[in-house]
Protein backbone atom coordinates (compact mmCIF):
# COMPACT_ATOMS: atom_id res chain seq x y z
CA UNK A 1 0.00 0.00 0.00
CA UNK A 2 1.43 3.68 -1.25
CA UNK A 3 1.11 6.41 0.76
CA UNK A 4 2.09 7.93 4.63
CA UNK A 5 0.91 4.09 5.84
CA UNK A 6 -0.63 0.76 5.95
CA UNK A 7 0.69 -2.80 5.44
CA UNK A 8 2.02 -4.78 3.16
CA UNK A 9 1.23 -8.50 1.63
CA UNK A 10 3.86 -9.37 4.58
CA UNK A 11 2.42 -7.57 7.29
CA UNK A 12 5.49 -5.15 7.36
CA UNK A 13 3.72 -1.98 9.27
CA UNK A 14 4.82 1.12 7.08
CA UNK A 15 5.09 4.89 7.71
CA UNK A 16 6.49 7.61 5.52
CA UNK A 17 7.72 4.76 2.91
CA UNK A 18 10.29 3.26 5.42
CA UNK A 19 9.90 -0.45 6.40
CA UNK A 20 9.26 -0.64 10.24
CA UNK A 21 11.50 -3.83 9.90
CA UNK A 22 15.16 -2.02 9.28
CA UNK A 23 15.47 -4.38 6.69
CA UNK A 24 18.72 -2.97 4.50
CA UNK A 25 20.37 -3.90 1.43
CA UNK A 26 18.36 -4.12 -2.01
CA UNK A 27 15.77 -6.34 -0.04
CA UNK A 28 14.79 -3.44 2.00
CA UNK A 29 15.16 -0.69 -0.93
CA UNK A 30 12.52 -3.19 -2.46
CA UNK A 31 10.59 -3.39 0.62
CA UNK A 32 10.11 0.57 0.60
CA UNK A 33 8.87 1.31 -2.96
CA UNK A 34 5.26 0.77 -3.28
CA UNK A 35 2.87 -0.98 -4.15
CA UNK A 36 4.01 -1.94 -8.06
CA UNK A 37 6.57 -4.07 -6.65
CA UNK A 38 4.84 -6.09 -4.64
CA UNK A 39 2.03 -6.91 -6.67
CA UNK A 40 1.36 -7.82 -10.28
CA UNK A 41 -0.41 -5.40 -12.25
CA UNK A 42 -3.74 -6.28 -13.19
CA UNK A 43 -4.59 -6.72 -17.46
CA UNK A 44 -5.79 -3.76 -19.23
CA UNK A 45 -7.02 -2.87 -22.42
CA UNK A 46 -6.30 0.47 -22.24
CA UNK A 47 -3.34 -0.03 -21.06
CA UNK A 48 -1.87 -2.44 -23.16
CA UNK A 49 -3.00 -0.54 -26.37
CA UNK A 50 -1.29 2.14 -24.93
CA UNK A 51 2.37 -0.01 -24.82
CA UNK A 52 1.19 -0.63 -28.77
CA UNK A 53 0.89 2.74 -29.72
CA UNK A 54 3.94 3.57 -28.59
CA UNK A 55 5.76 0.71 -30.43
CA UNK A 56 3.83 2.13 -33.30
CA UNK A 57 5.46 5.39 -32.46
CA UNK A 58 9.54 3.68 -32.51
CA UNK A 59 8.40 1.81 -35.54
CA UNK A 60 7.38 5.27 -37.47
CA UNK A 61 10.82 6.78 -36.33
CA UNK A 62 12.89 4.11 -37.38
CA UNK A 63 11.27 4.06 -41.07
CA UNK A 64 11.57 7.68 -41.38
CA UNK A 65 14.76 8.75 -40.02
CA UNK A 66 16.60 5.50 -41.42
CA UNK A 67 15.51 6.66 -44.88
CA UNK A 68 16.57 10.20 -44.46
CA UNK A 69 20.22 8.55 -43.02
CA UNK A 70 20.02 6.01 -46.09
CA UNK A 71 19.15 9.29 -48.90
CA UNK A 72 21.87 11.06 -46.78
CA UNK A 73 24.78 7.74 -47.21
CA UNK A 74 24.30 7.89 -51.02
CA UNK A 75 26.13 11.22 -50.87
CA UNK A 76 27.96 10.67 -47.81
CA UNK A 77 28.78 7.06 -47.65
CA UNK A 78 31.43 7.57 -44.33
CA UNK A 79 29.44 9.78 -42.25
CA UNK A 80 26.03 9.59 -43.14
CA UNK A 81 23.06 12.10 -41.43
CA UNK A 82 21.68 11.04 -38.51
CA UNK A 83 20.42 14.12 -37.33
CA UNK A 84 16.72 13.82 -37.98
CA UNK A 85 16.84 9.84 -35.68
CA UNK A 86 18.62 11.65 -33.03
CA UNK A 87 15.89 15.15 -32.55
CA UNK A 88 12.66 12.50 -32.67
CA UNK A 89 14.41 10.08 -30.06
CA UNK A 90 15.03 13.01 -28.22
CA UNK A 91 11.54 14.12 -28.29
CA UNK A 92 10.26 10.33 -27.34
CA UNK A 93 11.76 10.54 -24.39
CA UNK A 94 11.20 13.89 -23.50
CA UNK A 95 7.45 13.45 -24.20
CA UNK A 96 7.76 10.06 -21.79
CA UNK A 97 8.80 11.28 -19.15
CA UNK A 98 6.30 14.57 -19.40
CA UNK A 99 3.77 11.96 -18.95
CA UNK A 100 5.05 9.88 -16.67
CA UNK A 101 5.34 13.36 -14.54
CA UNK A 102 1.59 14.22 -15.01
CA UNK A 103 0.16 10.68 -14.66
CA UNK A 104 0.57 8.09 -12.30
CA UNK A 105 -1.26 5.36 -13.59
CA UNK A 106 -3.46 4.50 -16.28
CA UNK A 107 -2.93 4.37 -20.63
CA UNK A 108 -0.78 7.83 -20.37
CA UNK A 109 1.59 6.41 -17.82
CA UNK A 110 1.91 3.22 -19.62
CA UNK A 111 2.73 4.95 -22.67
CA UNK A 112 5.12 7.24 -20.80
CA UNK A 113 6.79 4.59 -19.26
CA UNK A 114 7.61 3.03 -22.64
CA UNK A 115 8.84 5.73 -24.23
CA UNK A 116 10.83 6.84 -22.05
CA UNK A 117 12.50 3.33 -21.93
CA UNK A 118 12.45 2.70 -25.47
CA UNK A 119 13.65 5.86 -26.61
CA UNK A 120 16.97 5.76 -24.76
CA UNK A 121 18.57 3.34 -27.00
CA UNK A 122 17.25 4.40 -30.07
CA UNK A 123 18.48 7.42 -29.56
CA UNK A 124 22.26 6.26 -28.45
CA UNK A 125 22.06 3.94 -31.50
CA UNK A 126 21.82 7.03 -33.66
CA UNK A 127 24.68 8.49 -32.00
CA UNK A 128 26.87 5.68 -31.86
CA UNK A 129 25.91 4.88 -36.04
CA UNK A 130 29.25 3.83 -37.82
CA UNK A 131 28.01 1.77 -41.39
CA UNK A 132 31.68 1.34 -41.67
CA UNK A 133 31.57 -1.01 -38.57
CA UNK A 134 29.34 -3.74 -39.82
CA UNK A 135 26.88 -5.49 -42.53
CA UNK A 136 24.27 -7.48 -43.22
CA UNK A 137 25.14 -8.76 -46.79
CA UNK A 138 26.39 -12.76 -47.09
CA UNK A 139 29.30 -12.05 -48.65
CA UNK A 140 30.90 -9.83 -46.18
CA UNK A 141 33.16 -10.29 -43.54
CA UNK A 142 31.35 -8.70 -41.13
CA UNK A 143 28.31 -10.32 -41.44
CA UNK A 144 25.77 -10.15 -38.49
CA UNK A 145 27.87 -7.21 -36.85
CA UNK A 146 25.82 -4.55 -35.67
CA UNK A 147 27.20 -0.79 -37.10
CA UNK A 148 26.37 0.85 -33.63
CA UNK A 149 28.27 1.39 -30.15
CA UNK A 150 27.03 -2.04 -28.61
CA UNK A 151 29.15 -1.28 -25.42
CA UNK A 152 27.74 2.16 -25.09
CA UNK A 153 24.12 0.90 -25.69
CA UNK A 154 23.85 -1.36 -23.43
CA UNK A 155 25.61 -0.20 -20.47
CA UNK A 156 24.41 3.68 -20.34
CA UNK A 157 20.46 1.76 -20.67
CA UNK A 158 20.97 -0.51 -17.91
CA UNK A 159 22.16 2.49 -15.81
CA UNK A 160 19.29 4.83 -16.79
CA UNK A 161 16.68 2.13 -16.26
CA UNK A 162 17.63 0.58 -13.36
CA UNK A 163 18.36 4.20 -11.68
CA UNK A 164 14.50 4.86 -13.04
CA UNK A 165 13.64 1.74 -11.39
CA UNK A 166 15.00 2.19 -8.18
CA UNK A 167 15.04 6.12 -7.78
CA UNK A 168 13.37 8.39 -10.44
CA UNK A 169 10.14 9.99 -8.95
CA UNK A 170 6.65 8.22 -10.53
CA UNK A 171 9.10 6.09 -12.61
CA UNK A 172 9.79 3.97 -9.36
CA UNK A 173 9.08 0.16 -9.15
CA UNK A 174 7.95 0.31 -12.27
CA UNK A 175 8.35 -3.37 -14.05
CA UNK A 176 9.17 -2.65 -17.53
CA UNK A 177 12.37 -1.14 -16.90
CA UNK A 178 13.80 -4.17 -15.34
CA UNK A 179 11.90 -6.04 -18.48
CA UNK A 180 13.97 -4.15 -20.40
CA UNK A 181 17.27 -4.19 -18.15
CA UNK A 182 16.95 -8.06 -18.00
CA UNK A 183 16.73 -8.10 -22.01
CA UNK A 184 19.39 -6.04 -22.88
CA UNK A 185 21.95 -7.20 -20.17
CA UNK A 186 21.20 -11.02 -21.58
CA UNK A 187 21.62 -10.25 -25.39
CA UNK A 188 24.51 -7.60 -24.27
CA UNK A 189 26.48 -10.60 -22.63
CA UNK A 190 25.58 -13.16 -25.54
CA UNK A 191 27.56 -10.50 -28.06
CA UNK A 192 30.66 -10.65 -25.83
CA UNK A 193 30.96 -14.35 -25.95
CA UNK A 194 29.82 -15.15 -29.93
CA UNK A 195 30.14 -11.91 -31.94
CA UNK A 196 26.98 -11.53 -34.33
CA UNK A 197 24.63 -13.23 -31.64
CA UNK A 198 22.31 -10.02 -31.24
CA UNK A 199 21.64 -9.75 -34.72
CA UNK A 200 21.35 -13.66 -35.59
CA UNK A 201 18.35 -13.62 -32.72
CA UNK A 202 16.81 -10.33 -34.13
CA UNK A 203 17.25 -11.82 -37.66
CA UNK A 204 16.25 -15.25 -36.94
CA UNK A 205 13.17 -15.68 -38.75
CA UNK A 206 14.49 -14.11 -42.10
CA UNK A 207 17.63 -15.68 -41.68
CA UNK A 208 16.25 -19.41 -41.25
CA UNK A 209 14.45 -18.27 -44.69
CA UNK A 210 17.21 -17.51 -46.59
CA UNK A 211 20.27 -18.62 -45.66
CA UNK A 212 19.29 -22.39 -47.15
CA UNK A 213 18.85 -20.62 -50.32
CA UNK A 214 22.04 -19.41 -50.04
CA UNK A 215 23.57 -23.16 -49.40
CA UNK A 216 21.65 -24.56 -51.98
CA UNK A 217 22.43 -22.19 -54.85
CA UNK A 218 26.52 -22.58 -54.04
CA UNK A 219 26.87 -19.44 -52.86
CA UNK A 220 29.33 -18.08 -50.61
CA UNK A 221 27.80 -18.88 -47.02
CA UNK A 222 29.43 -16.88 -43.84
CA UNK A 223 30.18 -18.43 -40.63
CA UNK A 224 27.30 -18.56 -38.05
CA UNK A 225 27.32 -17.82 -34.33
CA UNK A 226 27.69 -20.97 -32.72
CA UNK A 227 24.64 -22.66 -31.68
CA UNK A 228 26.33 -24.45 -28.69
CA UNK A 229 27.67 -20.91 -26.88
CA UNK A 230 24.07 -19.43 -27.60
CA UNK A 231 22.48 -22.21 -26.20
CA UNK A 232 24.62 -22.72 -23.30
CA UNK A 233 24.77 -18.93 -22.70
CA UNK A 234 20.66 -17.99 -22.79
CA UNK A 235 20.27 -21.54 -20.90
CA UNK A 236 22.18 -20.14 -18.03
CA UNK A 237 20.81 -16.85 -18.29
CA UNK A 238 17.35 -18.18 -18.39
CA UNK A 239 18.05 -20.50 -15.09
CA UNK A 240 19.12 -17.44 -13.03
CA UNK A 241 16.44 -14.88 -14.45
CA UNK A 242 13.88 -17.68 -12.85
CA UNK A 243 15.82 -17.98 -9.35
CA UNK A 244 15.56 -14.28 -8.89
CA UNK A 245 11.82 -14.53 -9.74
CA UNK A 246 11.42 -17.30 -7.48
CA UNK A 247 13.31 -15.59 -4.45
CA UNK A 248 11.33 -11.95 -5.30
CA UNK A 249 8.17 -14.26 -5.17
CA UNK A 250 8.63 -16.07 -1.78
CA UNK A 251 10.02 -12.02 -0.66
CA UNK A 252 6.35 -10.70 -1.39
CA UNK A 253 7.69 -8.81 -4.39
CA UNK A 254 5.54 -10.40 -6.77
CA UNK A 255 5.24 -7.47 -9.65
CA UNK A 256 9.20 -7.11 -9.58
CA UNK A 257 9.30 -11.05 -9.80
CA UNK A 258 7.19 -10.75 -13.16
CA UNK A 259 10.05 -9.25 -15.51
CA UNK A 260 12.25 -11.40 -14.52
CA UNK A 261 9.66 -14.56 -15.39
CA UNK A 262 8.94 -13.25 -18.83
CA UNK A 263 12.50 -12.89 -19.59
CA UNK A 264 13.49 -16.13 -18.27
CA UNK A 265 10.96 -18.10 -20.13
CA UNK A 266 12.48 -16.65 -23.83
CA UNK A 267 15.77 -17.56 -22.59
CA UNK A 268 15.39 -20.67 -21.65
CA UNK A 269 13.63 -21.24 -24.91
CA UNK A 270 16.42 -19.87 -27.18
CA UNK A 271 19.18 -21.84 -24.82
CA UNK A 272 17.15 -25.09 -25.07
CA UNK A 273 16.24 -24.92 -29.17
CA UNK A 274 20.08 -23.92 -30.12
CA UNK A 275 21.37 -26.67 -27.72
CA UNK A 276 18.44 -29.63 -29.50
CA UNK A 277 21.25 -30.11 -31.90
CA UNK A 278 24.29 -31.16 -29.38
CA UNK A 279 21.22 -33.09 -26.79
CA UNK A 280 19.84 -34.89 -30.03
CA UNK A 281 15.83 -35.82 -30.19
CA UNK A 282 15.81 -38.15 -26.82
CA UNK A 283 17.80 -35.65 -24.89
CA UNK A 284 15.85 -32.66 -25.71
CA UNK A 285 13.01 -34.32 -25.06
CA UNK A 286 13.81 -35.52 -21.25
CA UNK A 287 15.53 -32.13 -20.96
CA UNK A 288 12.16 -30.38 -21.65
CA UNK A 289 10.02 -32.81 -19.48
CA UNK A 290 12.78 -32.11 -16.12
CA UNK A 291 12.50 -28.18 -16.95
CA UNK A 292 9.17 -28.30 -17.78
CA UNK A 293 8.05 -30.47 -14.45
CA UNK A 294 10.10 -27.64 -12.10
CA UNK A 295 9.02 -24.38 -13.96
CA UNK A 296 5.51 -25.67 -13.95
CA UNK A 297 5.18 -26.65 -10.03
CA UNK A 298 6.51 -23.28 -9.59
CA UNK A 299 3.93 -21.31 -11.89
CA UNK A 300 0.89 -22.64 -10.74
CA UNK A 301 2.20 -22.32 -6.55
CA UNK A 302 3.01 -18.81 -7.38
CA UNK A 303 -0.33 -17.94 -9.44
CA UNK A 304 1.64 -17.77 -13.10
CA UNK A 305 -1.10 -18.72 -15.84
CA UNK A 306 1.00 -18.05 -18.70
CA UNK A 307 4.15 -19.82 -17.22
CA UNK A 308 2.10 -22.98 -15.68
CA UNK A 309 0.55 -23.34 -19.10
CA UNK A 310 3.60 -22.84 -21.19
CA UNK A 311 6.23 -25.34 -19.52
CA UNK A 312 3.09 -27.62 -19.26
CA UNK A 313 3.07 -27.81 -22.80
CA UNK A 314 6.51 -28.12 -22.52
CA UNK A 315 6.38 -31.48 -21.16
CA UNK A 316 3.77 -32.66 -23.70
CA UNK A 317 6.14 -31.59 -26.12
CA UNK A 318 9.23 -33.38 -24.46
CA UNK A 319 7.26 -36.39 -24.81
CA UNK A 320 6.79 -36.18 -28.14
CA UNK A 321 10.17 -35.07 -29.13
CA UNK A 322 11.24 -38.60 -27.63
CA UNK A 323 8.87 -40.63 -28.94
CA UNK A 324 9.34 -39.17 -32.53
CA UNK A 325 13.27 -39.65 -32.48
CA UNK A 326 12.78 -43.38 -31.08
CA UNK A 327 10.18 -44.16 -33.99
CA UNK A 328 11.16 -42.00 -36.49
CA UNK A 329 10.30 -44.74 -39.08
CA UNK A 330 7.21 -45.92 -37.95
CA UNK A 331 4.75 -43.12 -38.01
CA UNK A 332 2.06 -45.90 -37.12
CA UNK A 333 3.78 -46.93 -33.70
CA UNK A 334 4.42 -42.91 -32.63
CA UNK A 335 0.90 -42.20 -33.44
CA UNK A 336 -1.04 -44.75 -31.65
CA UNK A 337 2.00 -44.52 -28.60
CA UNK A 338 1.38 -40.67 -28.75
CA UNK A 339 -2.49 -41.19 -27.98
CA UNK A 340 -1.84 -42.98 -25.10
CA UNK A 341 0.56 -41.27 -23.17
CA UNK A 342 -1.58 -38.20 -23.66
CA UNK A 343 -4.32 -40.46 -21.66
CA UNK A 344 -1.99 -41.12 -19.54
CA UNK A 345 -0.60 -37.70 -18.86
CA UNK A 346 -4.69 -36.82 -18.35
CA UNK A 347 -4.91 -39.59 -15.54
CA UNK A 348 -1.95 -38.10 -13.43
CA UNK A 349 -3.50 -34.87 -13.89
CA UNK A 350 -6.40 -35.98 -12.01
CA UNK A 351 -4.64 -38.21 -9.80
CA UNK A 352 -2.16 -35.29 -8.83
CA UNK A 353 -5.31 -32.70 -8.22
CA UNK A 354 -7.28 -35.39 -6.00
CA UNK A 355 -3.79 -36.73 -4.06
CA UNK A 356 -2.58 -33.26 -3.70
CA UNK A 357 -5.73 -31.21 -2.94
CA UNK A 358 -4.69 -28.79 -5.16
CA UNK A 359 -7.71 -26.28 -5.60
CA UNK A 360 -10.25 -26.01 -8.15
CA UNK A 361 -9.53 -23.11 -10.79
CA UNK A 362 -12.43 -20.84 -9.84
CA UNK A 363 -10.86 -20.56 -5.59
CA UNK A 364 -8.99 -17.54 -5.68
CA UNK A 365 -5.29 -17.70 -5.16
CA UNK A 366 -2.32 -19.63 -6.04
CA UNK A 367 -2.14 -23.92 -6.17
CA UNK A 368 -1.30 -25.77 -3.09
CA UNK A 369 -0.19 -29.51 -3.01
CA UNK A 370 -0.78 -30.94 0.24
CA UNK A 371 -1.03 -34.58 0.76
CA UNK A 372 -5.01 -35.89 1.31
CA UNK A 373 -4.80 -37.73 5.32
CA UNK A 374 -8.14 -39.92 6.23
CA UNK A 375 -9.56 -38.57 9.44
CA UNK A 376 -8.37 -40.20 12.91
CA UNK A 377 -11.00 -42.52 13.84
CA UNK A 378 -12.80 -41.49 16.49
CA UNK A 379 -11.28 -43.11 20.37
CA UNK A 380 -13.50 -46.24 21.49
CA UNK A 381 -15.07 -45.21 25.26
CA UNK A 382 -15.13 -48.56 27.55
CA UNK A 383 -18.73 -50.19 27.24
CA UNK A 384 -20.24 -47.73 24.53
CA UNK A 385 -17.42 -48.71 21.73
CA UNK A 386 -20.16 -46.51 19.51
CA UNK A 387 -20.43 -43.70 21.89
CA UNK A 388 -18.00 -40.64 23.23
CA UNK A 389 -18.72 -38.69 26.25
CA UNK A 390 -20.51 -35.37 25.66
CA UNK A 391 -19.52 -33.90 28.85
CA UNK A 392 -17.00 -31.84 26.95
CA UNK A 393 -18.70 -30.55 24.49
CA UNK A 394 -19.71 -26.86 24.44
CA UNK A 395 -23.36 -26.01 25.15
CA UNK A 396 -25.58 -25.42 22.19
CA UNK A 397 -25.68 -21.74 21.12
CA UNK A 398 -28.88 -19.98 20.86
CA UNK A 399 -31.19 -19.90 18.01
CA UNK A 400 -30.54 -17.43 15.69
CA UNK A 401 -33.19 -15.87 14.03
CA UNK A 402 -34.44 -16.81 10.53
CA UNK A 403 -34.79 -14.57 7.69
CA UNK A 404 -38.14 -13.34 6.96
CA UNK A 405 -39.18 -15.17 10.54
CA UNK A 406 -39.73 -12.29 13.88
CA UNK A 407 -37.20 -13.48 16.66
CA UNK A 408 -38.17 -15.87 18.89
CA UNK A 409 -40.51 -14.83 21.91
CA UNK A 410 -38.17 -15.16 25.00
CA UNK A 411 -39.83 -17.49 27.45
CA UNK A 412 -41.64 -15.92 30.32
CA UNK A 413 -40.05 -15.25 33.95
CA UNK A 414 -41.38 -17.60 36.70
CA UNK A 415 -44.24 -16.75 38.80
CA UNK A 416 -43.58 -15.47 42.19
CA UNK A 417 -44.81 -17.47 45.33
CA UNK A 418 -48.22 -16.75 46.39
CA UNK A 419 -48.40 -15.34 49.72
CA UNK A 420 -49.33 -17.94 52.74
CA UNK A 421 -53.10 -17.84 53.32
CA UNK A 422 -54.67 -15.93 56.89
CA UNK A 423 -55.04 -18.39 59.94
CA UNK A 424 -59.15 -18.97 60.11
CA UNK A 425 -60.93 -17.69 62.99
CA UNK A 426 -61.08 -20.29 66.06
CA UNK A 427 -58.00 -22.20 65.15
CA UNK A 428 -57.44 -26.09 64.63
CA UNK A 429 -58.09 -28.00 61.48
CA UNK A 430 -60.05 -26.94 58.76
CA UNK A 431 -63.93 -28.84 59.30
CA UNK A 432 -64.83 -31.02 56.06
Amino acid sequence: MDGQGGYSQQGVVQQGGFSQLGGSGLGGMLDDMGERVRRRAEPRLGIALAGVGVLMIITGLFVWAGENTADDAEKHPQNPNVSLGIALSLVVIVLGYLLLVRFRSGPLATAGVAASALGVPVLLGWITFDPSRGSGDFDSDTFLTLPLGVDVIALVSLAVWLGGFLFLPHAKGRAFYLAASSVVLWLYVLEKVEKGAILWLITLPVNAFFYPFAFAFDEETPDLPSPTKIGVTSLLFGLAFYAIAVWLDRAGHRGSATPFAGVGLVATAVGIGHLAGDLEGIGTGLFLVAIGSVMAVYGATQGRRFTTWTWAFGIGLGIVVVLADVFEENAAAFGVLAMLLGVAVIMVAQILANRFSEPDELTPGPSTFRPNRPAPAAPAWAGYPSQAPTEHLPPYPPAQPQPGYPPPTPPAPPAPPAPPAPPRPGGGATPF
